[in-house]
């Protein structure tokens, strides 16, 4: 391999580890949970385990060997690590520090942009993620796994753009958010860690209807995104399949609808902290070794109870419920979807009638919230209206 090569190659970058160490620690390390540590074998009946928890740096962690080098005979080359990652790593950091720090300003656009593309980058770069592409795309050889990779590449952005985000805060909490060697991760109630269809190395589906996307933007701070038609109708069938699915589509998004002021209870960053650790693949790391055992300190580890019935959904009455967006240009042309992306001219039959259902059970939603919440002040509504 050339001197411009690089042979270790962090599948979590280390600047996004780092952003979890808190500056007061001058070692610059944290404590790795090895969630399956290798046995050692002293003869045919007895083995033991090195220390599954070690205080380690992040240029030691999230990390393996050649992961993305491309072999060719003798020759070896990790463009990808530097052409591909590098760029998406550089324009990542910026978009995830100031999401981190959301308010509307100049260049909130192209922070959108470079996140979602991040994110995307992140769910496939993953030991996880090409073994889910493994499985997907039936490929054996590793360059033909990191081909698919990079043509792959932003397959969820579209259903992410169409869906209600929500930035949650835990820094009044006594714990807070670890990182996982799969930090972009998803939940559904109905999707059982151990169901057929979470099986290593899957997680549940982006595109069904009752999953949420989750990913800690820093030790205090969690994205989450959730499908519109979950918001809107919370009883439907959590494993249907969203409202007019796809890929690398046009689509819209308004940045002032992204929710956020909504403080964690420390139960809940506990249960999150679980859905990270069960969905994880081996590593887990945080500031706190307490943090890494999330299991300990909880009343219930039953997957379609953990949190309340609000847990991880966004305040629907921060939501509009909206239909047509027509955009139109400065040379007279206009285009314009619908809520679910789809073209005004294929609003049909079963369109509307999927709107006049939803409208009931939006309004009984926003309801049940005013109920147990309080009403919303018309001051903080008018932020997302």
């Amino acid at each position: 391999m050339s001197k411009n090569n690089s042979t270790v190659h962090h599948y979590v970058p280390q600047w996004y580890q780092h952003l979890f160490i808190p500056q007061s620690t001058q070692d610059k390390r944290y404590h790795r949970l090895d969630l399956n540590p290798e046995k050692i074998w002293i003869d045919k009946k007895r083995f033991f385990t090195h220390n599954s928890i070690k205080l380690l740096g992040p240029v030691s962690c999230f990390q393996e060997d050649n992961l993305y080098t491309l072999f060719f005979g003798k020759d070896a080359d990790d463009i990808l690590e530097r052409n591909f990652f590098g760029d998406i790593d550089r324009r990542g950091s910026k978009a995830v520090q100031f999401f981190n720090n959301w308010e509307m300003a100049s260049g909130s656009g192209q922070m959108l942009q470079d996140l979602v593309r991040y994110l995307d980058a992140q769910k496939m770069r993953t030991p996880k993620g090409l073994d889910f592409l493994k499985k997907t795309v039936g490929v054996e050889l590793k360059r033909d796994l990191l081909f698919w990779m990079a043509r792959l590449w932003q397959i969820n952005c579209t259903i992410w753009m169409e869906g209600i985000w929500e930035i949650l805060d835990c820094r009044d909490s006594p714990t807070h958010f670890i990182v996982s060697d799969n930090p972009l991760t998803t939940y559904n109630k109905s999707l059982f860690p151990l169901s057929s269809q979470c099986q290593y190395p899957f997680d549940a589906p982006i595109g069904m209807l009752g999953t949420h996307t989750i990913f800690p933007l820093g030790p205090t701070k969690l994205l989450v995104i959730t499908n519109l038609g979950y918001v809107r109708n919370p009883d439907v069938n959590r494993l249907k399949e969203r409202e007019n699915p796809r890929q690398f589509a046009q689509t819209l998004f308004d940045l002032r609808k992204i929710q956020t002021g909504r403080a964690l209870k420390e139960e809940d960053v506990i249960a999150i902290n679980y859905i990270l650790k069960s969905r994880s693949r081996k590593y887990i790391a945080s500031s706190e070794k307490e943090w890494l055992f999330p299991e300990k300190y909880m009343p219930s580890r039953m997957w379609d109870k953990l949190g309340d019935k609000f847990f991880l959904m966004p305040d629907p009455r921060k939501v509009s419920f909206s239909t047509d967006t027509v955009v139109g240009y400065k040379d007279g042309s206009a285009w314009g979807m619908d809520e679910y992306g789809r073209r005004s001219t294929q609003n049909g039959k079963a369109a509307e009638a999927l709107r006049r259902i939803e409208f009931r059970t939006f309004e009984k939603h926003k309801a049940l919230w005013d109920s147990c919440f309080g009403k919303l002040d018309i001051h903080e509504l008018r932020k997302y209206w």
